[in-house]
Order: C-alpha cells, then structure tokens, then sequence
C-alpha cells in the first residue's frame, strides 16, 4: 500500500462517422517547364521546311540584289559613306577610308599602312559594307582588309648622310665636290 501516484486520465480523440472538414491549399501557378523535341522531331521538321522551299521561290532569292557597278559608282558611294563620318567627327575613320582601295569583281580590298588601324576598320566595317551593298544595289559585295607595309627610307642623321644622299640624288654635285675640295664633315 504505499503511496500510489496519482493517475491523470487524458481524453483520447474518438473516430466519428462524419467525414472531417478538408482544408484546401491555395491553387498552384502552372508549371514553367518546356518539352525538349527529340532528335527524330528535329529532322522531320527540317525535312517539311527543306520540301517546301524546293518547289518555290522564296522572297530572300528575290530580293538578292546583283546590280552590275563600275569603280567610279564605287567612288561615289565610298565618298559619300567618308563625308558623313567627317561630319560625325570621326578622325581615326577618316584615317582608314583615306587610304587607298582595289576593286577586282565584287571584292573591295581597303589597304591599311599598320596592324593598330585593322581593329578600328572592323569595328565600322559592318557599317561600310552595308551602305556600300545599299548604294551599289549589290547584295554580292565583299569587303575585306589587308595590311601592307609601307617602305619606308633610312633616316638620314649626320652631315655626311645627307650630303651621300644628295650626291645620289644630284650627280652634280660630286662633281663640284671634288672641283672644289669640299669636305661634308668640315
């Protein structure tokens, strides 16, 4: 008989009939994920766009322009391209178009005297070709740069270079040289 704990009793939750009320979540946003088409979709559409541009013509060979154009349209179009750079102020561009240019075919080769200037002529040569193809009304033109080394003489530092230099350039004045006894290092 000793001292007995108390026993607490709690009420256990016992299973009614009635359905219990269900708590709806709020509606979810619809998913955001893609089909990737496999490689078999791929080459059946690829196969429908090749059978139908077969037996048509499409507006892209249409508008291909291939208008026939001289040197001296060339001039004009380049001239024009080069005065609207001026009026933008762009010197370093008005450096490349000064330089000299070939024209063989549809090919425009610009001749550009150092490597630093290449990288400036690709930054608006997109520009170039394009108004060149628009005012020559020939989508077939090419545009391309090529870096040509300038020949450049031997600086002429001393007193005897330069008068060596000048006796080249004028045979007389060897002649007077030794008619005179003159000496260039005197």
């Amino acid at each position: 008989m000793g001292n007995a704990a108390p026993s607490i009793e709690t009420p256990v939750p016992q299973a009614s009939s009635e359905p219990s009320p269900v708590t709806k979540l709020p509606p979810r946003a619809p998913s955001k994920t893609i089909s990737i088409p496999s490689l078999s979709d791929l080459k059946n559409q690829l196969n429908k766009k090749e059978e139908t541009t077969t037996g048509e013509v499409t507006e892209e060979a249409v508008s291909n322009r291939n208008k026939a154009f001289t040197l001296t349209n060339l001039d004009k179009v380049w001239n024009a391209f080069k005065a609207k750079r001026e009026e933008e102020g762009n010197q370093l561009e008005l450096l490349i178009l000064k330089e000299p240019y070939e024209l063989e075919g549809n090919t425009v080769t610009i001749k550009i005297s150092n490597g630093a200037s290449e990288s400036s002529f690709e930054r608006f040569r997109g520009d170039l070709l394009m108004t060149l193809r628009d005012g020559l009304e020939n989508d077939n033109l090419i545009l391309k740069s090529e870096v040509v080394d300038i020949a450049r003489e031997k600086m002429l530092y001393t007193d005897k270079e330069k008068f060596e230099h000048l006796k080249k350039k004028y045979p007389a004045l060897k002649d007077l040289q030794e008619r005179l006894g003159l000496d260039p290092e005197f």
